[in-house]
């Protein structure tokens, strides 16, 4: 659905509004679960985080295959998703647990949750600034 929003309205929009709104929510939502844990607080969080995940990545699978040459899009695609799916995924578990215990606040872990939104941010802005000069230097 978002993949097709993002045709209409443009990949860098739909991607910079996701990450700022996760990066805005993310802390909050998490520290509203724990405030008072119980299994609606739970879902709501998950669907909103859910919701913010899927509609970044709609747009998100569509710009990397764009970016990517023709010759080495299936390999730069999966070496790029992959890597980045190995690492914040990964390693998620463990950071959380690291967070949780070095500050002793529960919430700790959507900290890690808008770590990884600023890095999506700025990587969103390093592609389309990358892609604006590549497109500049070839009408040239």
């Amino acid at each position: 659905l978002m993949g097709a929003v993002s045709d209409r309205i443009g990949r860098k929009p739909l991607l910079v509004f996701f990450t700022i709104a996760t990066l805005v929510t993310a802390y909050p939502a998490v520290s509203w679960l724990v405030a008072a844990p119980s299994f609606e607080r739970l879902l709501m969080v998950e669907l909103w985080l859910s919701f913010l995940y899927g509609s970044y990545n709609g747009a998100m699978v569509v710009t990397l295959t764009e970016v990517m040459p023709p010759a080495v899009r299936t390999a730069g695609f999966s070496l790029a998703y992959s890597l980045a799916t190995a690492l914040f995924g990964g390693f998620t578990p463990a950071i959380s647990t690291y967070l949780i215990h070095a500050t002793g606040n529960k919430a700790a872990p959507g900290l890690w949750l808008m770590f990884a939104a600023a890095c999506g941010l700025v990587a969103t802005i390093i592609i389309f600034r990358t892609r604006r000069e590549q497109s500049a230097l070839s009408a040239a």
